[in-house]
C-alpha cells in the first residue's frame, strides 16, 4: 500500500500547464490529479501529462463558488474527460449552500458516472453542504454502491475525524485521498509533517479500508521557488510513509 505520490494541477494553475507538469515529475511524483480548475485542463493535456510520465489519478472538479448551472455543466464535463481518457476515477465538490439544489446535482453526476463507467468520489471540506463524513454518509454514500468518497485529511483532522475508526468504515467508499499538513485550528493546507495530524491514525486507517491508490498532495498559495516546494513536500510524505511501512508506529 501507499506506494505512490501525485499533486493536484489547481494548485499551480498560476502556470502554464506544461510547466507545471514538468516541475510535478521532477519532484518526483509519480501522479496526478487532473483539475478542470486549471484554464488549460483538455483531452489533450491530460495525454501530454501521460506522455510525460505522469499516470492520471483522477480527473476533478470542486467549484464550491460556481453558479449552480456553472457547477453541473463543469461537473459532467469532468466526467466525459475521465471516460474518454480511461481515467478510473472523477473528483467532485459540493457548494457552499443550496443543500437541495446540490443532492441534485450529485444524484444527476451519480448516473452520468454509472453510465459511462466512471467512479465518483466526493470530497467533504469544512463550510460546504459536505461539510464532513457524516454529511457524507447522509447525502452521498445513500445515491448507491458506486458513490464513493476523496478523502481528505486534512479536512477530517480539522473535524477530529481523522480517526483510525472513521476512516475503516469507509471502507471500499475510498476511492481518491489527498494530503496535505494541517493544524486543527486553522484550515490551511501546509506540506506534509507540518501541523499537528496524526498520520499513522490516516495510514492505519487506509490500510484497514484496504486502500491501495495514490496520496495526492493538495497544497495551495505555493510560493515563487515552487519547484523546490513540491520536492520538499514529495519528501516529507515519503519520508513519512516509508517510516510507516518500516515500524507500523508512528512519531
Amino acid at each position: 500500500m501507499l506506494e505512490r505520490t501525485g499533486f493536484r494541477t489547481s494548485g499551480l494553475k498560476h502556470l502554464p500547464l506544461k510547466t507545471a507538469l514538468d516541475g510535478i515529475v521532477r519532484a518526483g511524483f509519480q501522479t496526478v490529479e487532473f483539475c478542470l480548475e486549471h484554464p488549460e485542463a483538455s483531452r489533450t493535456t491530460l495525454e501530454l501529462a501521460r506522455k510525460m510520465g505522469l499516470n492520471i489519478s483522477s480527473v476533478s472538479y470542486h467549484g464550491k463558488n460556481d453558479a449552480p448551472g456553472t457547477r453541473l455543466e463543469n461537473g459532467k464535463r469532468a466526467i466525459r474527460m475521465a471516460a474518454e481518457s480511461l481515467v478510473d476515477v472523477v473528483v467532485l465538490g459540493s457548494p457552499v449552500r443550496d443543500r437541495d439544489g446540490f443532492l441534485r446535482e450529485a444524484a444527476d453526476l451519480y448516473d452520468m458516472c454509472c453510465r459511462l463507467g466512471v467512479k465518483p468520489a466526493w470530497e467533504t471540506e469544512p463550510g460546504t453542504v459536505l461539510d464532513g463524513i457524516d454529511e457524507f454518509h447522509m447525502h452521498i454514500a445513500s445515491l448507491g454502491p458506486l458513490a464513493g468518497i476523496n478523502l481528505d485529511a486534512g479536512h477530517l483532522h480539522l473535524q477530529e475525524r481523522c480517526t483510525v475508526e472513521d476512516i475503516r468504515v469507509l471502507g471500499d467508499r475510498i476511492f481518491h485521498v489527498h494530503v496535505e499538513g494541517m493544524n486543527r485550528s486553522e484550515h490551511r493546507h501546509l506540506i506534509p509533517g507540518r501541523g499537528d495530524m496524526e498520520w499513522q491514525n490516516l495510514f492505519r486507517g487506509l490500510a484497514e479500508a484496504g486502500y491501495g491508490g495514490p496520496l495526492t498532495i493538495d497544497l495551495f498559495d505555493i510560493p515563487a521557488d515552487w519547484r523546490g516546494y513540491l520536492q520538499r513536500a514529495n519528501i516529507a510524505l515519503n519520508t513519512r510513509i516509508n517510516y510507516y511501512k518500516h515500524n507500523q508506529t508512528f512519531f
